[in-house]
């Protein structure tokens, strides 16, 4: 009986956490847009200032693994019928969205994008797009667009299909799109959200049963990945499968396994 009443606590602490998101909460956000194809082509017509986009692949939490050093999870990954593939990233604190780290983000996605045999030239069109809380650049601008450019040409564009835009979500004029759309995303209410699709998909995961379930698996999801990253790096900082199983509260096979593929 006292289990059940520590996870009926824990059920609730969720759902009331489930109740303060926004969408700038990168959880909440993740919900919100995976697997969904129209909310997601709506974000990036906004977001690009086009309406030709289709989506045609949305996925959140997207793991990027890399041998070498720093691996990534990205908050959404989407790709449109032409093949054009969308880094999305929700970031509260401006250190979060350092032009370092759009770079690196963009670098291992980029890694992923090209399939073995094919040409360079092949590589589809990227762009890495981070939504942050205050403006980044101080400008006051709804929106901040980076290319890569040839000096010694006029600043030309190199056109090497890689794009890193910049959304202020300080921007609120609700008259334009990416301030309405900035408006929507700081809403905790459904009730307040301007834009219909964004509204009901918002209170479909904040008032129903089956919103709220999906949101707490995606919780418990990303706990777990998270304390399965620290497993990983403190196996390989030396410490022993026992301890790393008390500490972080992981079954003792779960360690195991994870040691075996370290050896391997």
């Amino acid at each position: 009986m006292a289990n059940k009443g520590y996870h009926k606590e824990v059920n609730r602490s969720k759902i009331q956490k489930i109740a303060e998101f926004s969408m700038f909460d990168d959880t909440f956000m993740s919900a919100v847009f995976d697997g969904q194809i129209q909310e997601t082509e709506l974000l990036l017509k906004i977001v690009m200032g086009r309406n030709d986009i289709r989506v045609v692949y949305s996925k959140a939490q997207y793991y990027i693994s890399n041998i070498y050093g720093h691996e990534v999870r990205l908050d959404i990954l989407a790709k449109d019928h032409e093949n054009r593939n969308y880094n999305i990233e929700v970031q509260r604190a401006l250190a979060g969205a350092s032009v370092q780290r759009a770079r690196f983000n963009a670098a291992l996605l980029d890694s992923t994008l090209l399939a073995k045999g094919k040409g360079y030239k092949e590589l589809p069109e990227r762009f890495t797009i981070f939504i942050t809380e205050k403006d980044m650049f101080g400008m006051n601008l709804p929106s901040y667009h980076a290319e890569n450019k040839i000096t010694e040409l006029d600043n030309a564009p190199l056109c090497d299909g890689g794009h890193i835009i910049y959304i202020n979500g300080e921007y609120r004029n609700i008259h334009t799109p990416i301030g309405k759309l900035m408006h929507d995303f700081f809403c905790i209410n459904a009730d307040d959200i301007l834009d219909p699709l964004l509204k009901e998909r918002v209170r479909y995961l904040k008032e129903t049963k089956g919103g709220n379930e999906a949101v707490c698996r995606l919780m418990d999801e990303l706990i777990t990945e998270e304390l399965i990253a620290k497993a990983k790096k403190a196996l390989a900082e030396g410490f022993s499968v026992d301890t790393v199983a008390k500490i972080l509260e992981l079954p003792i096979a779960v360690v195991r396994e994870l040691e075996k593929q370290k050896i391997g």
